[in-house]
């Protein structure tokens, strides 16, 4: 199935949603529930305060169904909306945003196991994803829509609400310093095997 299909099957789910077909309301927050679990945690790592608000923004789509322009897109739609509500609830609480956007990693306990793992392609993601813990929490969020979620600049730059040149600059300075990185880390592993 190709992307206009799928969008092609979002638009008729999304009608029915709005004709106030339940099972269609079911599709839609089973379709999207992870994913918006997923961007909520690169926010904050209270769990629950993450389920409320997208049950909270699941009800609001259904009793607001009516009002929701028909040419919206729904995954957009959904991030911009617990987006916000994140923010606001985050606010409110105040509680700062959580550094930890992806999962914490297992530090290798000696220099021999870490060049053992090296090797595995599971510990050269788990150097990636330290690598991209530790980028600005922006850049971060910008990289996770646009790789993980596979969105382009216009859809980042309207969940963010932030300018089309901002995802851009964005993208590439994370990028760039994820290049620089990653490459210093391979450095100083050929340095530490070459001394064995």
């Amino acid at each position: 199935m190709n992307s206009s299909q799928i969008h092609q099957g979002e638009e008729l789910v999304w009608e029915r949603l709005k004709a106030g077909d339940t099972e269609a309301f079911g599709e839609i927050s089973t379709r999207y529930y992870r994913l918006l679990f997923d961007y909520g945690r690169k926010f904050t790592k209270d769990r629950e305060l993450i389920k409320d608000v997208i049950q909270d923004v699941l009800l609001l789509i259904w009793h607001k169904r009516e009002q929701i322009d028909p040419n919206e897109n729904v995954k957009l739609y959904l991030l911009k909306i617990v987006r916000n509500r994140l923010y606001k609830e985050l606010q409110k609480q105040q509680l700062r945003a959580s550094d930890d956007y992806f999962e914490k990693l297992e530090v290798a306990d000696s220099e021999e196991a870490l060049i053992i793992s090296t090797e595995s392609t599971q510990s050269i993601i788990a150097k990636l994803n330290l690598h991209l813990k530790n980028l600005p929490k922006r850049q971060q969020e910008v990289l996770f829509l646009k790789f993980y979620q596979d969105l382009t600049n216009d859809e980042i730059a309207e969940v963010m609400h932030i300018n089309r040149q901002s995802v851009a600059n964005l993208l590439h300075n994370g990028l760039r310093l994820l290049k620089m990185r990653v490459f210093l880390t391979v450095a100083w592993l050929l340095q530490l095997v070459l001394h064995f």
